[in-house]
């Protein structure tokens, strides 16, 4: 939401449209992302009305994903707890599905991300991998470059319970530390600093 209020600035003007967008139903099937991509892929770079210069649903370039972005405290201990401290080894994870048809160009624009967070990010570096699955993006792997930023691996680590927030009433607020929340800030500053490149963002003022 912080990406939204800072690429909707007046002072902000960018050369390609940036589209925000809050799915619904993942835990259920991916059901709103699928909802979207069923509904409104045939309809990219289409007038409409025709000949009135509008296109409600503009050509799609690429689909960039957050999901689970705080909490890498690493994996569970042999009594199955989780350290109460985020890892010094944490990093935002940057994740392609490697078997996509989209996936040379998906590779290609999680090396632009890489290069924010080298460039931007203040606390944490980034990892890229080739697991994306099960989470929003995927709708949108075969027609797009897709990349899904978060806090573990989700193929590997999050289903090994490395998160214990994971689905659970303590995803809350109050569960999380600085550390954490710095996570989060770091994942925004990598995907404001490769946004911002991919969309030529200049400051007018």
């Amino acid at each position: 939401m912080e990406l939204a209020r800072v690429f909707s600035s007046r002072d902000v003007k960018t050369e390609r449209s940036i589209r925000f967008a809050l799915w619904n139903n993942e835990e259920t099937g991916l059901n709103g992302a699928r909802a979207y991509v069923e509904q409104r892929a045939a309809l990219q770079g289409k007038q409409e009305p025709v000949g009135s210069g509008r296109y409600p649903e503009p050509k799609w370039l690429g689909m960039i994903q957050h999901d689970m972005m705080l909490f890498d405290h690493g994996m569970p201990h042999a009594d199955g707890t989780v350290s109460k401290q985020q890892r010094p080894e944490a990093d935002v994870n940057i994740e392609f599905q490697s078997l996509s048809k989209a996936a040379d160009e998906a590779q290609k624009l999680a090396w632009v991300f890489y290069a924010a967070n080298e460039a931007y990010a203040t606390d944490y570096p980034a990892a890229v991998g080739p697991h994306m699955t099960n989470t929003d993006s995927t709708p949108f792997m075969d027609l797009v470059p897709a990349l899904s930023l978060r806090e573990n691996e989700r193929g590997r680590e999050i289903g090994a319970g490395w998160d214990p927030q994971w689905h659970q009433p303590t995803d809350i607020y109050a569960t999380y530390s600085d550390a954490d929340f710095r996570l989060g800030l770091n994942a925004a500053q990598t995907t404001l600093g490769a946004i911002g490149r991919l969309t030529g963002a200049t400051l007018t003022r």
